[in-house]
C-alpha cells in the first residue's frame, strides 16, 4: 500500500497540545517535518523533537500570508491544527477569531491550490460540530449543528475545504477529533478530563455539573495517531473524507466520567451539582476511521487519568495552575 513520504509535511500549529503529539508521531515514523506554531501560550520546549533529524521549526503566525504562501509552495503535505480554540478564547474577540480560524485557513488553502505541490491537506476538526443531540448516534454523514463560534468556523471551512479541492490535484481529508484529553508537552487543564483529574488530585474533590451529558474522548496521542494513519494511508482512502476521530466505547456520560476519576485517583470525591450543564451533548459513531484506516485508540480514559496523577504527584507540571496551561488566559 503506497503511502505519504515526501520531503516536508508542514504541521501548522505544531507546538501546540494536539500539535505537539502529531509532530513527534510523524518523525517517529520517519517523515520530514516543518512544525509552525505562533506561541501564543508562551515558549514550549522542543528539546526533544529536535533530537530528530527531520525536524524543524519557524515560530510565526497563519495570518502572515507571505510565510505561509511559502509554506505551501514548498510543502508536499500540510497539516492544520493552529486555531484559537475553545469557546471562552473564542469569545474574547470574535473578529480575530474569524480571521485566524476561517480566513487564513482559505488563503492557506488557496495558496496550496494555486501552487499545486502540496498533495494531501489534512484539516483538524471537531465533534462539537454536532452541537446538542441527545439520543442519537452520530456518523459522519449526520447533518452539523454547531452552538459556538468555533465549531461553526470549523463547520464552514471543512465545507469549504472539501468544496473547493473537489476534482484537483490536492486531496483533502477532515478529522473531526473527540474532546482530547491527556498529557502533552503543554497539557491542557481547560479540558474537562484533565481538570477534573488535576482537581481530584491536587484537592480530593472536584465539581461536575449535572452529568446527563454525553461526550466522546480521545487521548492527545491517539488523536495524532489517527492524523498519522490518514496522512500514510492510500489516497483513494482518505481523498475528501471526513472521519470522527475516537473510540465507541470512550463515548462517556459525565455522570460515569466521575465514577471513572474517583477510582483512578484514591481518596478523591466527585460532587455532582444540579444545574446547566454544557449544552454540547453528542455520542458519535467512530466506525468509519476504525474500518477504513484501522484506527483504534491505544490509551484508555483511566490510563489517561493515571498519566496526568503520576505528572502531578511528581512535580513533573511545575505549576498546573498557570493560566498558560488553559486556552482562556489572556
Amino acid at each position: 500500500m503506497a503511502s505519504f513520504r515526501g520531503p516536508r509535511i508542514a504541521v501548522l500549529g505544531g507546538a501546540g497540545y494536539i500539535g505537539y503529539a502529531v509532530t513527534r508521531q510523524l518523525l517517529s515514523e520517519g517523515h520530514e517535518v516543518l512544525a509552525v506554531d505562533s506561541l501564543i501560550h508562551g515558549p514550549q520546549d522542543l528539546e526533544a523533537l529536535r533530537a530528530y533529524p527531520g525536524f524543524s521549526f519557524i515560530e510565526g503566525d497563519l495570518r502572515d500570508l507571505t510565510l505561509m504562501n511559502k509554506i505551501a509552495r514548498e510543502s508536499e503535505a500540510i497539516v492544520l491544527l493552529a486555531a484559537l480554540v475553545g469557546e471562552p478564547a473564542c469569545a474574547r474577540d470574535p473578529d480575530e477569531t474569524v480571521a485566524v480560524n476561517y480566513l487564513a485557513p482559505l488563503a492557506i488553502l488557496e495558496s496550496a491550490l494555486y501552487h499545486g505541490r502540496v498533495s494531501r491537506f489534512l484539516f483538524a476538526s471537531t465533534d462539537s460540530c454536532y452541537g446538542q443531540r441527545p439520543g442519537e448516534k452520530l456518523d459522519e454523514e449526520a447533518p452539523l449543528r454547531p452552538l459556538s463560534l468555533y465549531a461553526s468556523l470549523k463547520a464552514s471551512f471543512e465545507k469549504e475545504l472539501l468544496l473547493r479541492a473537489r476534482g484537483r490535484f490536492l486531496s483533502p481529508t477532515v478529522l473531526r477529533l473527540a474532546t482530547v484529553f491527556g498529557l502533552s508537552q503543554r497539557t491542557r487543564f481547560d479540558l474537562a478530563v484533565n481538570l477534573l483529574a488535576r482537581e481530584a488530585t491536587l484537592r480530593e474533590k472536584a465539581k461536575i455539573f449535572s452529568g446527563e451529558q454525553w461526550r466522546p474522548l480521545v487521548h492527545a496521542r491517539d488523536a495524532a495517531l489517527a492524523f498519522a494513519l490518514a496522512l500514510d494511508a492510500p489516497l483513494k482512502k482518505v481523498r475528501g473524507e471526513i472521519f470522527n476521530v475516537g473510540a465507541d466505547a470512550q463515548n462517556v456520560q459525565f455522570k460515569a466520567l466521575g465514577e471513572i476519576i474517583q477510582k483512578a485517583v484514591p481518596r478523591s470525591r466527585i460532587e455532582f451539582v444540579p444545574g446547566a450543564p454544557d449544552l454540547r451533548d453528542y455520542f458519535v459513531s467512530f466506525q468509519k476511521i476504525r474500518e477504513v484506516l484501522g484506527f483504534k485508540p491505544q490509551v484508555s480514559i483511566p490510563e489517561g487519568i493515571a498519566e496526568i496523577r503520576e505528572a502531578l504527584l511528581k512535580g513533573l507540571i511545575p505549576d498546573p495552575y498557570s493560566p498558560f496551561l488553559t486556552n482562556c488566559h489572556g
